[in-house]
């Protein structure tokens, strides 16, 4: 890695990242099935990043080396909110944390404030949030989320008031204080807009292709 090409913010309008514990970028990269990983910077990677996020290579994701013990997976192909990806994804997460101990995915949608975070530890997931299909929520909330909701007098979980009017704009407010971003840079890495300038930084940032 150039001395100067320190981890920038990878964003864009549609945020989609994986975050696996450790450095063994190859080996994340195996279990994945990602190919042909050519060396890159963080300039170029976030206009790929972008162009991805917008339809115009969905196929390419970069992966940076290993960012305060975390390697990120960013680009569509890691969405872990959609309803075609999000099982399969799930899935890969599961996988992923059975061999490093904890791998997360999220989602961020800088235009509208949606959010999706996934959390699985030692090959099971322990928690899923999804704003945009609550009802696919899973497991207890995590220590963030839980902060926010007793922050805002939510009781139980906040995909338990999915439905209920009386609670549309406490939990309007826990989705724009807790959002993906925010969980992100407590638990692993927000590559969106927080990516920290101070960190610790071993190995190359590469771009790679997705599975056909």
């Amino acid at each position: 890695m150039s001395v100067d090409d320190r981890p920038l913010s990878l964003d864009s309008c549609w945020n989609y990242w994986l975050c696996v514990a450790g450095g063994d970028q190859a080996g994340i990269m195996a279990m994945l099935g990602l190919t042909d990983p050519q060396p890159t910077t963080y300039a170029l990677a976030r206009e790929v990043v972008d162009d991805a996020s917008h339809g115009k290579d969905a196929g390419l994701v970069c992966v940076t080396g290993e960012i305060n013990g975390w390697t990120a997976v960013v680009g569509p192909w890691c969405d872990p909110a959609s309803p075609s990806r999000r099982e399969e994804v799930r899935l890969l997460v599961e996988a992923l944390s059975g061999t490093y101990g904890e791998a997360h995915a999220f989602y961020w949608d800088a235009q509208g404030g949606a959010s999706a975070w996934l959390v699985a530890r030692d090959g099971r997931t322990v928690r899923r949030y999804n704003s945009l299909a609550t009802w696919t929520s899973l497991g207890d909330p995590l220590p963030i989320e839980q902060h926010y909701l007793d922050q805002f007098n939510i009781p139980g979980r906040p995909e338990d008031h999915g439905d209920d009017d009386d609670m549309s704009d406490d939990i309007g407010e826990f989705e724009f204080a807790c959002s993906a971003q925010k969980v992100a840079e407590t638990i692993s890495l927000d590559v969106v807009w927080g990516m920290p300038t101070d960190a610790i930084v071993r190995g190359q940032l590469v771009l790679a292709r997705v599975p056909d």
